[in-house]
């Protein structure tokens, strides 16, 4: 027995000795995508190699490294915070900006840690996939890590409804590798961005732009923020596999080379939900479930050239949890959400071909949001009991060309779109607005051309301590006279960038923006009559930034911007008279009623940022916003829309420790959102109860009310294993550690029942449309703090 308690320590002993990985770093011109002739080194250690265009470092020990990256007449370019796997030959890429020096004898190495371009010198801010991975909260979803930055509020619950700089989450973009991806959350609002998990693998993630102004021209459609997914290179040595068992999902992923040669290569991933599972352990009264899946495959050709395809769906589904704790708040919960099964997908293909002045690149992808809600009164299902029965699809098919290249000192970039889209709506609808009851049978079909072309250029002047990017777009529908000129949507911006001491810079952007409406209301049809379709223009937003940054030394970085955004021609809903603005996030959808093209608002505010990316084993962001959103109500005045947040504070830090923990925490702190209230005595009425299946808003009264300061700390903490060819990995994430008070300050009403569990009738013998439910009213139960926890396997 002795001997093989001996044995058991010697063989453990040796499965944890360090072990060793190697990488293998592409190296481009970030401007034409040639390779170069670079150099690079492990900071902090000894181990440096060079080559042309791909530079191959191996014998690293296991553990997280930052990697300079340096080419003769190049800024320095970082790779942070890159996890070195056992037996494994990890594949990077990194592209370098060139700087332009009047002495070659006089180089002055550049050190940028954090990522800006001459179209956007503020207002971008750039996270890796480790960032994502280690940020307490986010539970491995970038839409939560991004809570992180400044200028970023959300409805407080567990949703990923983004609203940025006083914009709703309409108002938001996304790309990944050039192609643009309209889903990317499980349970999708339709005619915003919502939902309550993220689809996409932060694993295959090399990095992701977040931009919440001066957007490239290259892209249509942004008011509020633009979010551009770079995803990384499979590895090149064999297939490598990744498995996570966790509480809130389960998932496998697998990369590698496809081909002899290597030449192709991809990336695999599928995903089934534990959500359901975990919520119903905890008392959750509803439980969403999904199954979600991922993939890219790529050629790289001997000249540089590089097709690729790549693809994400999910299908997802909505349980009530009928044994749910029996307070008023989950009875409500459960009497006013829908069951709102759902699927979506994106697949797209791209080609970038490298020529002597640059590179041109051809992009296609096609769509679809399959989006279905059902809802009975009480959840009884009977004809007489249903209130909407919502059946919608969205379809779209797009092209774009890209052509970068370089005119003397001056950088180039120009292309179009164009995007062919249908929309169908088959749904059966009563609804309770502010002034009647609707009965909707909608029956839609539209069949939509966009289309838009852009030029951006860019020069530096004065020695190259200023840059300015000089862009315009214009861009087009087929859906109305309204929307078919493409001058009355011509799109200039400039952005100016000037250095004015070694370590600090003044930035400044100014621009107008487009943005079609949703779907939802474009293709609102009611007896064979597209209904908005002489009413709705383009979203108009004019916006101006300025800001000062500083770069310290040990990757330190603050940054102070001011920003104001002026809204025209926003969709107003003639039923409630409302903007849209004023719609808040949830299960079932936006816009598809009566809207016009009236609304206007505007948005303004302070934003402040300190960040430190990983030295000396520590990280942190500490970010302050101070801001307004206000948009016009039926009477043309501007009120506090629902994403007013004057306040909203937040505090990141994390540290690597020996043996191969970690720990993180993160603080947010969000002032209270406009409500608002209800009307309890319209409210009341058995006709409107029996179809609003809960109290109905006084929209005379428009956000008078203010929700509770809403806050919340998250816990995250990592360990890991090495062994000889594999990697180990549990961690634990605890999102609303104390279970912080609920942010609505509206009371919880819904019927007084009777033993039968109908609502009691007041005055049972007035006549019909004047009889009345007695209502019971309480609080919100508290936020339940929801625990996340899980193991990781790397092979």
């Amino acid at each position: 027995m002795k001997n093989f308690f001996l044995f058991i320590g010697i063989f453990i002993s040796f499965l944890s000795l360090a072990q060793v990985g190697s990488v293998n770093i592409s190296v481009v011109d970030e401007f034409s995508k040639k390779p170069l002739e670079a150099a690079v080194k492990i900071r902090n250690t000894e181990i440096q190699s060079s080559g042309k265009g791909s530079v191959q470092l191996s014998d690293i020990p296991t553990g997280n490294y930052t990697f300079e990256v340096s080419a003769a007449g190049y800024d320095d370019g970082y790779l942070f915070d890159i996890n070195i796997v056992p037996n494994q030959n990890l594949a990077l890429s990194i592209g370098l900006k060139k700087s332009k020096t009047t002495d070659i004898q006089e180089v002055v190495l550049t050190r940028k840690t954090y990522r800006t371009t001459a179209e956007s010198p503020l207002s971008l801010r750039n996270i890796t996939s480790e960032e994502v991975q280690k940020s307490a909260g986010s539970n491995r979803d970038v839409s939560k890590a991004i809570l992180s930055f400044p200028g970023v509020g959300s409805t407080p619950t567990f949703r990923n409804d983004l609203f940025i700089r006083g914009g709703s989450s309409a108002e938001n973009k996304f790309y990944i590798d050039g192609i643009e991806v309209p889903v990317i959350n499980h349970f999708q609002t339709q005619g915003a961005s919502g939902g309550p998990r993220g689809i996409i693998t932060v694993d295959f993630i090399k990095d992701v732009d977040f931009y919440s102004g001066a957007f490239p021209a290259k892209r249509n459609g942004v008011l509020s923020s633009l979010f551009e997914f770079n995803l990384k290179q499979a590895r090149k040595d064999k297939l490598g596999y990744k498995a996570i068992l966790g509480l809130d999902d389960m998932q496998f992923m697998m990369d590698g080379p496809l081909s002899k040669d290597q030449s192709w290569s991809g990336l695999f991933s599928v995903r089934k939900s534990n959500l359901q599972l975990l919520f119903k352990a905890i008392g959750l009264p509803f439980l969403p479930s999904y199954y979600d899946a991922t993939f890219k495959v790529s050629k790289k050709y001997a000249g540089g050239d590089e097709l690729y395809f790549l693809g994400l769906g999910a299908v997802d589904d909505f349980k009530f949890n009928e044994n749910a704790k029996k307070t008023l708040y989950n009875q409500t919960l459960i009497d006013r959400l829908p069951v709102s099964p759902q699927w979506n997908y994106t697949f797209g293909a791209g080609y970038r071909h490298l020529v002597d002045n640059g590179n041109w690149l051809f992009t296609y992808s096609r769509n679809m949001l399959d989006n279905q809600a059902t809802k009975y009164y009480r959840n009884r299902e009977t004809p007489e009991n249903l209130l909407y029965d919502y059946n919608s699809r969205e379809a779209e098919n797009k092209f774009r060309i890209d052509r970068n290249f370089q005119l003397q000192d001056y950088r180039i970039s120009t292309g179009g779109n164009i995007n062919f889209a249908r929309y169908t709506n088959n749904s059966t609808i009563k609804q309770v607005n502010q002034k009647e009851i609707n009965f909707d049978q909608i029956n839609s079909q539209l069949n939509l051309l966009q289309y838009g072309f852009y030029l951006q250029s860019s020069k530096l002047f004065f020695n190259d301590a200023l840059t300015v990017s000089l862009g315009a777009r214009v861009d087009a529908s087929s859906y109305s006279a309204e929307t078919g000129n493409p001058l009355d949507q011509f799109s200039p911006r400039l952005s100016l960038k000037y250095k004015i001491a070694e370590r600090w810079a003044v930035n400044f952007n100014s621009g107008i923006y487009y943005q079609l409406p949703a779907y939802t209301s474009l293709g609102y049809r009611l007896n064979e009559v597209l209904i908005n379709k002489n009413t709705l223009k383009y979203i108009k937003n004019s916006q101006i930034v300025g800001g000062l940054e500083y770069s310290g030394e040990n990757n330190l970085r603050f940054t102070a911007e001011g920003y104001y955004k002026k809204y025209k021609n926003y969709p107003f809903s003639l039923r409630n008279g409302i903007s849209l603005a004023n719609i808040g996030a949830d299960f079932f959808v936006v816009g598809s009623e009566p809207v016009d093209s009236r609304g206007f608002g505007e948005t303004y505010g302070l934003e402040f940022l300190a960040q430190k990316r990983t030295v000396n084993n520590f990280y942190g962001i500490l970010a302050y916003t101070f801001g307004y959103s206000k948009f016009s109500n039926a009477a043309g005045n501007l009120l506090p829309s629902s994403w007013d947040s004057r306040h909203i504070l937040s505090a990141s830090a994390g540290k690597y420790f020996s043996k191969n923990w970690n720990f993180g925490a993160r603080f947010r702190l969000q002032s209270g959102l406009p409500e608002t209230p209800y009307d309890l005595n319209r409210s009341s009425l058995v006709s409107i109860w029996n179809i609003a299946n809960g109290p109905v808003q006084d929209f005379a009264r428009l956000n008078t009310l203010r929700g509770n300061v809403s806050h919340q700390l998250d816990l995250r903490a990592e360990k890991k294993w090495v062994f000889q060819k594999w990697q180990f990995t549990t961690y634990v994430d605890i999102i609303n550690v104390y279970g912080s008070k609920n942010a609505s300050n509206l009371p919880v009403v819904n019927l007084q029942r009777n033993e039968l569990g109908d609502g009691i009738v007041a005055n049972p013998s007035a006549p019909q449309d004047q009889q009345v439910y007695l209502l019971d009213d309480g609080t919100a139960d508290r936020n339940t703090p929801i625990p996340y926890f899980g193991f990781i396997f790397e092979f």
